[in-house]
């Protein structure tokens, strides 16, 4: 892997929760227009999600951001 970045957003808790809702939205999205590509065809269904994350970084920030929004959530309650 490649040197990691480390960003610190602070936002209101309304702000991240929207956040936390558009991110989630943007990943299944993109899950759902790669699930079916013929790429991943033979990949058993149990792996295709990794794979699809491994070959869309994108995809895989999106899925971060949300674990980290939603740890920070539960933290603020």
């Amino acid at each position: 892997m490649s040197e990691a970045v480390a960003i610190q957003l602070d936002m209101p808790t309304p702000v991240a929760e929207a956040l936390l809702c558009s991110l989630r939205n943007e990943l299944r999205r993109g899950m759902t227009e790669h699930w079916y590509d013929d790429r991943y065809r033979c990949v058993p269904e149990g792996f295709r999600s990794k794979r699809i994350l491994d070959d869309y970084p994108a995809l895989a920030g999106h899925k971060r951001t949300i674990g980290a929004l939603k740890a920070a959530l539960d933290a603020n309650l």
